[in-house]
């Protein structure tokens, strides 16, 4: 008798009781991966948003340009946006006292699956030939509490783009770490539902100083310019209760 047929022959033959309860444990196991697989949106949750129809005309010190947007970093490369995003939103905003544009560039995506995450500016404008200087987390003061956005300069050749942006999944922002990003969605998926994401993005092609200081200023006059309902589509409502599990 040859080692591998002597090893078949003295393995342990597990009993038919502990064979059954195994059986039944991994039933079990299966069944409740199964379960807590996320089975719905986030948007079933807050509806179906449409970033278009939120951007204000005019607000404070600031006036939507009819010129249209000047050129626009995507978010990622034009064959994956349908993939990856459900609404991408561009305007340009003109401050009337000075006469500096902003460009707001909005990404939303419904389904924020590991395959299917916003991409953050530092990685579009990496990978579009910019030069990205190390980011820096802030903390812009709102009426709706302490507001992390991420301050990003880039260039490219002479041309300078200081921006800010903030992130939002499910019900929180979550600019500050990935970690806080996996988090919101881990709380969302516990309850049953795939998170959505939002990125919010504010540029200028300037290479003055102020520039991270005027984009803190038009987030906070942009998000005092929306209604509630529509403000919490951009920031989340982290105090509301969560939904039970469907």
């Amino acid at each position: 008798m040859n080692q591998a047929m002597s090893a078949w022959v003295a393995a342990p033959v597990l009993p038919r009781g502990r064979f059954i309860v195994a059986a039944g444990l991994m039933l079990l196991a299966l069944l409740a991966g199964k379960l807590m697989q996320p089975s719905r949106l986030w948007t079933q949750v807050i509806g179906d948003p449409i970033y278009a129809n939120t951007l204000p005309h005019q607000f404070g010190d600031w006036k939507r340009s009819d010129l249209g947007v000047q050129a626009v970093v995507n978010p990622v490369q034009s064959e994956m946006l349908e993939r990856i995003y459900s609404e991408t939103v561009a305007a340009s905003y003109v401050q009337q006292s000075t006469g500096r544009v902003l460009i707001l560039s909005i990404a939303y995506g419904r389904n924020q699956s590991s395959d299917t995450q916003l991409h953050t500016p530092e990685m579009c404008y990496s990978s579009q030939g910019f030069k990205v200087g190390d980011s820096q987390v802030a903390h812009l003061s709102t009426p709706w509490g302490s507001l992390p956005v991420r301050q990003v300069p880039t260039s490219m050749g002479n041309r300078s783009e200081p921006l800010t942006y903030f992130i939002r999944n499910s019900r929180r922002v979550t600019t500050d770490s990935s970690l806080s990003r996996n988090l919101a969605r881990m709380e969302v998926a516990l309850r049953g539902y795939v998170g959505d994401g939002l990125l919010v993005r504010v540029s200028e092609i300037t290479p003055r100083d102020d520039a991270f200081a005027l984009q803190s200023r038009f987030l906070t006059d942009f998000l005092s310019a929306l209604t509630p309902a529509q403000r919490e589509l951009y920031i989340g409502a982290n105090q509301a209760a969560l939904p039970a599990r469907p």
